[in-house]
């Protein structure tokens, strides 16, 4: 299926509720924001947008790294297949597997919306000349779906599963029902690492540098595959509850078509592309024992950023 024709479809299956009148449409899934070469692009660029640079992708090494030999030495020195769920530019399960060591032996997979991404991962991983990487084994999927490529991805030489889940990927889904669906794919000695932004203070601040131009730039392409042009919506970002939403504002009316299926849009009407919840600590804390036995969590020096190694 084509793009336009996903994007139709989300919006068709999740429907809309009203607000002040105004619908409210909903197609905020993360791996959307991957689909194409284009959006896969323009992300990477995002990962040099400094709040997001200093914030998220450096403290998340620096995690990696200060804690790499505690969480290898829980994992253990069996073969195991290193799922990376978003795998972005691979940079971060690069620092992973450099602080192997050479041992064990792993299959990377990445995953992600489309090949562009799995394969800029693979091609970093290269550079690092691993001893240690038996196998690629990349997979495009919704992020949602891969309890799936969990199952099939076992082999008699490589049993064992460890996930990894970064950049605050979880917090762009429901939790308890990715966490559910996740950990009901995991077998007895899986583990998965999630890194993922905490909240201090209070809930709701700081909502501007989510306006930012980088963020339009990027999310703009999912109104374009639709059929709007640029001139047709607006940008925007507010709290609302526990997330912050990402949307887009249709400032004319505007029918979508596509092949059999045709949407009507009005004024005023709102389309949700990307949505992240904030938790704190303890709420994460708690959200991931509900769903695993073993639960190791370290967070940055400013308390702004954790790691949790999970285990089934």
């Amino acid at each position: 299926m084509d793009t336009k024709g996903i994007l139709i479809n989300e919006l068709i299956k999740r429907g809309y509720s009203e607000s002040n009148k105004n619908r409210i449409w909903n197609m905020a899934n993360r791996s959307l924001l991957h689909l194409t070469p284009e959006m896969s692009k323009v992300f990477l660029k995002l990962l040099d947008y400094p709040p997001y640079k200093k914030n998220v992708f450096e403290v998340e090494l620096n995690l990696v790294n200060d804690n790499a030999k505690l969480f290898l030495k829980t994992i253990g020195d069996k073969p195991f297949n290193l799922i990376d769920i978003g795998c972005g530019n691979g940079m971060k399960a690069k620092e992973f597997i450099k602080n192997m060591h050479g041992k064990p032996n792993i299959k990377y997979c990445p995953i992600s919306g489309c090949s562009f991404l799995t394969d800029v991962a693979i091609e970093n991983i290269k550079k690092g000349n691993f001893t240690n990487i038996a196998e690629f084994k990349p997979h495009i999927a919704d992020y949602k779906e891969v309890d799936e490529f969990a199952g099939i991805i076992r082999t008699d030489d490589f049993q064992k599963n460890v996930f990894l889940l970064h950049g605050s990927i979880l917090a762009s889904y429901e939790i308890n029902d990715f966490l559910f669906k996740l950990s009901k794919s995991m077998f007895s000695g899986d583990y998965i690492i999630i890194g993922n932004g905490i909240r201090k203070g209070e809930r709701l601040v700081d909502i501007d540098k989510y306006k930012n131009q980088v963020f339009k730039d990027w999310l703009i392409h999912l109104m374009k595959y639709l059929g709007f042009s640029e001139d047709e919506v607006e940008y925007d970002a507010r709290f609302n509850e526990k997330r912050v939403e990402f949307f887009f504002k249709i400032k004319k009316d505007k029918k979508i078509s596509h092949e059999d299926k045709e949407m009507q849009f009005k004024k005023g009407d709102e389309i949700i592309v990307f949505i992240l919840y904030k938790y704190y600590m303890e709420e994460l804390e708690n959200f991931f024992k509900m769903y695993f036995c073993d639960v190791k969590m370290v967070k940055d020096e400013h308390d702004e950023y954790t790691l949790a190694l999970c285990k089934t």
